[in-house]
Order: structure tokens, then C-alpha cells, then sequence
């Protein structure tokens, strides 16, 4: 069984930055964006908590994502809308199969939401209601690290890269890479350091 490929699983926190970037991309803010996410958050009749029940307070749309805020994150969800979040994770390859060359990963399509609701938009942005396989993941963060354009995995030797459509501005990007350098230098993936590497990353609870 290939976890990689063929697996699909709710990926957690590690879908944030899709969230951070989308609102950075459609202009609704910025990364010094200041966003309350102080208990309550009801949407739809669920109660939208934090990990051990922690409290931010106001965040920086940048410290959403280093300190992996769940309220935080859901009210870029709500302000993107459903429609919006959906074209987006479509564009970044989440609604199919990766097209791999490997006969088993035509198995491993995401699992979506039968409704796409306000509710579903939120526990979406944080990677539940949605799952795929790390593969997807992986090419998801891909887009992010090439400046902003789609990526389709591929096992077929290439003589240069091949870049897919451009899926958001590459100051987008760039903004989004700075987010997930500081995860690992001043947030909640301090173990990924890694001397003489500018290691970026999220960590997720799968």
C-alpha cells in the first residue's frame, strides 16, 4: 500500500498556508493583517477551538501560521467564501488524482465535501473535511517554493523544469515562504532545522 500516493488522509494544519496565501492572492490582507481570534467561533452551530484550547488574541495574518491558529485561519476561510476557496484548491491539483506515473495513483482521489458549506470552508483551511495523499500535498507546497505555478509530479527524467499555470503572484509566494520559514524558526516546527538549509514547513495533526 503506498501511503504517499494511493493514501489519502485529513492533512490537518498543514493546509493553512493554502488559506493565507488565497487571501494574500485576492488582496483581502496582507501578512501584518491584524485578525481577532478570540473565543467564540460558531459556525453552523460548531464551536471552532484551538489546539489544547489555547487563546491567541489578536494575530498577524503571518502569526496565524506560526502559531497555527485554527480561529484565525477559518476567518481567512470566511472572508475567501466557499466558491473561491474551491477554485483555488482546484487550481493546486486537490479535487483529482495526481497524474503520477505509477499505476496506483489513479486510486488515491481526495475526498471532498459533500456540501461545501461555511462550516466546511472553515475546517477545510485547516486540512479537515478534505483529505488527499501526501503526494498532493507535497506538490501543493511545491507551487508555493517555485513562485506561485502549478506542479504536477512526475517520475519521467525532464531536461528542465516544467511549469504549470501560474496559480498565484509570486510576491504571494514569496510572503508564504517567509511564513513557513518562520513555522521553523519561531513557531511550532523548530525541530525541522536544520543547520546551513533555510528549512520552511507546517506542521500538521493528521
Amino acid at each position: 500500500f503506498n501511503r504517499a500516493t494511493l493514501g489519502v488522509y485529513e492533512l490537518g494544519s498543514t493546509f493553512k498556508i493554502f488559506a493565507a496565501a488565497q487571501a494574500m492572492e485576492l488582496g483581502l490582507v496582507n501578512p501584518n493583517t491584524m485578525i481577532k481570534t478570540d473565543p467564540p467561533m460558531k459556525i453552523g452551530g460548531h464551536t471552532i477551538g484551538e489546539f489544547k484550547n489555547k487563546n491567541y488574541g489578536t494575530l498577524s495574518v503571518e502569526d496565524i501560521i506560526v502559531q497555527s491558529s485554527n480561529r484565525g485561519t477559518g476567518k481567512l476561510a470566511l472572508a475567501i467564501g466557499p466558491i473561491r476557496q474551491q477554485e483555488f484548491l482546484e487550481s493546486l491539483g486537490f479535487f483529482t488524482h495526481t497524474p503520477f506515473e505509477i499505476v496506483e495513483a489513479r486510486g488515491g482521489a481526495p475526498l471532498l465535501p459533500k456540501r461545501w458549506t461555511d462550516l466546511s470552508a472553515v475546517t477545510v483551511s485547516f486540512g479537515h473535511g478534505i483529505s488527499a495523499s501526501p503526494l498532493h500535498l507535497a506538490a501543493g507546497y511545491a507551487a508555493i517554493a517555485n513562485g506561485g505555478y502549478a506542479v504536477k509530479p512526475t517520475l519521467l527524467k525532464q531536461s528542465e523544469p516544467r511549469l504549470g499555470p501560474r496559480v498565484m503572484r509570486d510576491d504571494v509566494a514569496r510572503a508564504a515562504r517567509v511564513m513557513l520559514r518562520k513555522v521553523v524558526t519561531e513557531g511550532t516546527a523548530s525541530f525541522g532545522e536544520v543547520p546551513g538549509y533555510y528549512v520552511g514547513g507546517k506542521t500538521g495533526t493528521s
